[in-house]
Order: structure tokens, then sequence, then C-alpha cells
């Protein structure tokens, strides 16, 4: 069994794909800017309605469509496919850069095209756990998720895919593969930031 971008097998917990170390530290100092903190708190649902996220906070860039008041669990959000950008997305230019360079990250790495599902900033806040979990419903079965990570203290981070500890490293792309349980420990003083993409490879 293959996953819709052919870079690998499901058996594959992680795959790397690219590097920006430049990017992420244009990144980081973005959202170390005090005025950016209020960012965090205008799209909250991701974490009130999944447990296992609830040490966690977003900023999104492209979101899932429809009527979010209706929606009381993440498996009923998991199951909407259109996605549209964000405000935040069409009116950065930083951002709007980071999004053609993932685009031919992957192109370099084997795609003709890129579909690009929700994408977002995720921060996992110090010395705290995203619980185990495994991503399930139509809309994971249609994407693949990405991982681009921007500022983490990278051997106090530890993402756990089924039987293995991976750590994925500041600056760098990964594929990963969030079909199986999965979790993350952060045991650092400090915020994690990575970018989660979730792209359709054609």
């Amino acid at each position: 069994m293959h996953s819709p971008n052919k870079f690998c097998s499901f058996e594959n917990n992680y795959f790397h794909i690219d590097e920006n170390k430049k990017l992420a530290e244009e990144l980081k100092l973005y959202f170390g800017n005090p005025k950016t903190d209020f960012m965090w708190k205008l799209i909250t649902n991701r974490q009130k309605m999944a447990h296992a996220l609830r040490h966690t906070e977003m900023v999104v860039l492209r979101k899932p469509v429809g009527d979010f008041s209706t929606i009381k669990s993440t498996n009923q959000a998991n199951q909407i496919m259109t996605v549209a950008d964000t405000d935040i997305l069409t009116k950065t230019l930083l951002f709007q850069e980071m999004v053609a360079w993932l685009e031919q990250s992957l192109i370099n790495a084997g795609a003709n095209k890129v579909e690009w599902g929700r994408i977002f900033f995720s921060k996992h806040f110090a010395n705290s756990d995203i619980d185990i979990h495994t991503d399930q419903g139509q809309y994971f079965d249609y994407y693949d998720r990405f991982h681009f990570v921007i500022d983490q203290t990278d051997n106090e981070n530890i993402f756990h895919i089924r039987d293995e500890d991976v750590k994925l490293l500041q600056g760098n792309l990964y594929w990963v593969n969030n079909h199986v349980p999965h979790w993350l420990k952060n045991t650092s003083n400090k915020d994690r930031i990575n970018l989660i993409v979730d792209a359709r490879i054609l």
C-alpha cells in the first residue's frame, strides 16, 4: 500500500524531503514578534475539539469551508473536503513565499502537481505532550501530511510514530505517516512551532 504522494509506502514512518534553514529562521523571527501573538487566538476549534491537541494552538493559512458551529468533533471536521485560503495567507507575503517553496520542494521530489489541503502553523507548548492519536476520515484518505519544523530544541522534542522515536530537525521538511498511531513530546522549556501541510501529490 502506498500513500497518495507515491514518495514512500505506508510501512515508512517518515521521509525527509528538503531543507531550508533560512526560511525557518525568518518564520521563527516573525512569530517571535509579540505583535503576532494575537494570531494564535483567532481560530481555536482544533485544540478544543481534540483532547489530544489541548496543549497546542494554531495559525491557519488554509482551512475547511463550512459552518463550524454545527461541528462537534474532529471526526466530523475530517469529512470536509472543501478548503480555502484565509486572509492571513493572502495578505502575508512571507507565507506566500513559503507556500511557493513548499510546492517547488515537492515538485523537486517527484510531484507533477500539488493540490493543497489545510495549511497551518502549530504551536506545541513547552513541557507538554500531544497524546497518542491517529488521523482518520475522508479528508486524510485523500491528503498526505507534511511537517516543516520552524522553532524547537531538536534534542528535546520527540515525534513517536507507530514504533519509532523520530527526531524531525529544525529547518527541515518531512512527509509523516499520520495514518498510524503517533504522539509528540516537548520536554524543553520553549514552545515548539512547526508548519503542518496537507497536500495531494499528482
